[in-house]
């Protein structure tokens, strides 16, 4: 069965790089390794970003929660009171040190047009930054934005 995982199986797709745009502008990015645990991680990411209005920081390194159906897996910082709450409701709570990997992403402040990145603790990366004007004359990261 097409993207079931099993051994000997394949899925389909893995990747889940998003790219977030407000009013056709492109407002952040978010990318993660982990597999089928990717989309889940994906989501918890932009509920952090747009629902509770973390910062982009804070939303890479928040605690995640992951479930295939049978146990519920947390990250250590997923709060004692939240875990009994959910072993009340019938969960198969198991605490894990890592959901998914290290998520980076990027966002793209609409006004001023600084890009801030960011980096969570759940790997090696970090954000990195190269500033100072085009590579070459005529070279833009966005062509049609202040051509000169």
């Amino acid at each position: 069965m097409a993207n079931s995982v099993g051994p000997n199986r394949r899925m389909l797709s893995s990747n889940a790089p998003t790219i977030v745009t407000r009013d056709g502008e492109p407002c952040f990015a978010l990318g993660t390794p982990g597999g089928v645990r990717i989309f889940p991680t994906v989501v918890q990411a932009l509920v952090n970003l747009i629902d509770h209005g973390m910062t982009l920081q804070e939303a890479v390194e928040a605690p995640r929660v992951w479930t295939q159906g049978q146990e519920l897996e947390v990250e250590p910082a997923i709060p004692a009171t939240v875990r009994t709450l959910l072993t009340a409701r019938g969960h198969d709570v198991r605490e894990v040190n890592t959901v998914a990997g290290g998520m980076n992403g990027v966002v793209c402040n609409q006004t001023t047009g600084i890009i801030t990145g960011a980096a969570c603790w759940r790997a090696d990366g970090s954000p990195f930054a190269v500033a100072g004007g085009p590579a070459r004359p005529g070279i833009r990261f966005r062509p049609d934005a202040g051509r000169t």
